[in-house]
Parts: C-alpha cells; sequence; structure tokens
C-alpha cells in the first residue's frame, strides 16, 4: 500500500495512511518530512511501536532533546526517564506499578499544557518536532489542539502587518508558568537555567520560506514598547491565532502517533481529569532539538538589556 496523505483541517493537520513507522524507506520518510511541513501536524495511526522503534523514527528529524526541566508528566519517569531509553518521556496519571495517581503535586502540574504554547519557546533555540505516541488514552477527555502559525500571520490585517516585522518578543518561562493556576514558584536552579530570551516575532520557517508569528503562552512583552501596551497586542494577536475556526483538535485513539512542527505550531493539552483514580492517560514523548542556524540573531534578554 502507498503512503497518502489526507488533510484533517482546511488550515493545519494531515493524517498520514499507509505506512509503518517502524519500517520506513528514505524515499517514505521524505514524503512523511514534506507532509509535515506543508500541515504542520501529522497524524499517524495504528503504530504498534515499542520505545526504541519510536525513538528511531524520531531520530530521523534530528537529536533528540533530554528533558530536564521539571512542570508537567510522570515526574519520577522524567528524572529516571527509562534507564535504557533516556530521551523517552512519559506523559502519564500512573504510578511506576501502573495505578492512577490521583490527587498528587505532580498532576497539578499539568496544567501548563493548557495554555496555547510552543515548545521550548522560551529557550534561545526552541524546540523543533514534537511527537507523542498514544499508549494508553481514555475514551473522553485529553484531546490536544494545535493551530498554525503561519495562518496567523496571514490572518493579519495589512495595516497592521508592517508594524510587526521588526518587532522583537521577551519570552520567559517564569511568566509562563504564571498563567497556570496551583503552580509552585520557580526555583532558582530554574531561573538560572531558563533566563529569559528575545524572539523576534515575525519569522520565516527555515525550511518552507513561509512567513509566521512566533507567538506562545511564554510571550510575555514586547522590546522597547510599555508593557502593558505589548501585551495587549500579544493578546490580540495571540486571540487570532486561537480563533476557533482555526483549531484542529485530536481526538485520540490507542497507538496514534502525532508529531508536529514547533516552529509554526501552537498546541495545548485538552482538559483531562488528572487526578482520577480510575481514567488511565500514558504517552511517550520524544522532543528533537531546534537548530540554532534558525535563530542566528537570538539573544538572552538580560544580555540585550545590559548593551543598550
Amino acid at each position: 500500500m502507498s503512503i497518502s496523505v489526507r488533510q484533517l483541517h482546511p488550515i493545519v493537520g494531515c493524517e498520514i495512511e499507509g505506512v509503518d513507522l517502524r519500517d520506513l524507506s528514505e524515499q517514505d520518510f521524505e514524503q512523511v518530512r514534506e507532509a509535515l511541513y506543508r500541515h504542520q501536524v501529522a497524524v499517524v495511526r495504528g503504530q504498534d511501536l515499542d520505545k526504541s522503534a519510536f525513538l528511531d523514527f524520531a531520530r530521523r528529524f534530528g537529536e533528540p532533546e533530554v528533558f530536564r526541566l521539571k512542570g508537567y508528566g510522570d515526574v519520577s519517569g522524567s528524572e529516571k526517564q527509562v534507564a535504557d531509553l533516556p530521551l523517552v518521556q512519559r506523559l502519564t496519571n500512573l504510578t511506576s506499578d501502573g495505578r492512577p495517581m490521583g490527587e498528587c503535586p505532580q498532576m497539578d502540574r499539568m496544567s501548563i499544557a493548557e495554555n496555547w504554547h510552543s515548545d521550548s519557546s522560551y529557550r534561545a533555540v526552541p524546540s523543533f518536532v514534537t511527537l507523542l505516541h498514544g499508549i494508553e488514552v481514555p475514551k473522553v477527555g485529553g484531546d490536544t489542539h494545535f493551530t498554525s502559525l503561519h495562518a496567523a500571520y496571514d490572518a493579519v490585517p495589512d495595516a497592521l502587518r508592517s508594524e510587526l516585522e521588526d518587532l522583537e518578543v521577551v519570552h520567559n518561562w517564569e511568566y509562563q508558568r504564571t498563567l497556570a493556576p496551583g503552580q509552585e514558584p520557580i526555583s532558582k536552579e530554574e531561573r538560572d537555567a531558563t533566563p529569559p530570551v528575545i524572539h523576534r516575532l515575525v519569522q520565516r520557517h527555515p525550511q518552507t520560506g513561509r512567513k509566521l508569528l512566533f507567538l506562545s503562552a511564554s510571550a510575555e512583552h514586547i522590546v522597547g514598547w510599555p508593557y502593558d501596551k505589548g501585551r495587549a497586542l500579544l493578546d490580540r494577536l495571540m486571540m487570532l491565532a486561537t480563533r476557533p475556526e482555526a483549531i484542529y483538535t485530536h481526538h485520540w485513539q490507542p497507538l496514534d502517533v502525532v508529531l508536529w512542527d514547533n516552529r509554526a505550531t501552537l498546541h495545548r493539552a485538552g482538559q483531562f481529569d488528572y487526578r482520577s483514580t480510575v481514567l488511565r492517560r500514558l504517552l511517550h514523548r520524544v522532543v528533537i532539538a531546534g537548530d540554532s542556524s534558525a535563530y542566528p540573531a537570538q539573544v538572552f534578554a538580560s544580555e540585550a538589556a545590559s548593551s543598550s
């Protein structure tokens, strides 16, 4: 059976059919990669992959990140990871012996993922591709929502678009944390590891050349603007990017693999009762590191301040 690509949403998202991710020729992989660049989010259903096979597929996009920051998911799993496969993170409400955690601090942290964001946008070099593999998924709840940053740029009124071209935005992990209820204050270790950074608001995708608005929950304020004025513009653009008709909602099925381009999309986790003692959810996650050449002019916000 040959590979086919079916559009899932008019703006963002496709389903790739006729493919086994365990046995993918270079030619077939190029079709998968091109579908990802074109649609920004790709879904491949029915992939019975162990962690090793999942990681092998992910590596074809580049070098995986090592997940260091606490914040969501199975904290015991993300610290120990998997002894032989430390690059595969477990996002789950299950304990190590397979029982739902119920009420616990780890599950309270999941609210961070419910805000629209691009993975690691608060770093000088944000993440490239994120891949999730649905091992156990509930029949109701736990959806993942996506929207296109290309479409966000295209939707900006012409009178405003030229004003955005040269703007720079401070992205701040500490600020992103404050948007989620019930979060513990950021630790000094996390603050030192993730100082605020500056990214251009309008960017070109390094592969396709299409323009996009680089927005995220970490986008705190606009460089050189009064704070409130900058926040008002960023909030306006976020509302434009996440207007209902621009959103693809993925309803998970067991063994789905979903991958997305963080340079061109925002995503957020749909509501799920992480405190449930009955519902079960387990996904494996691999994140591919970004390419620093795509962000040649980015500097730490503290460096920009000291040189101004």
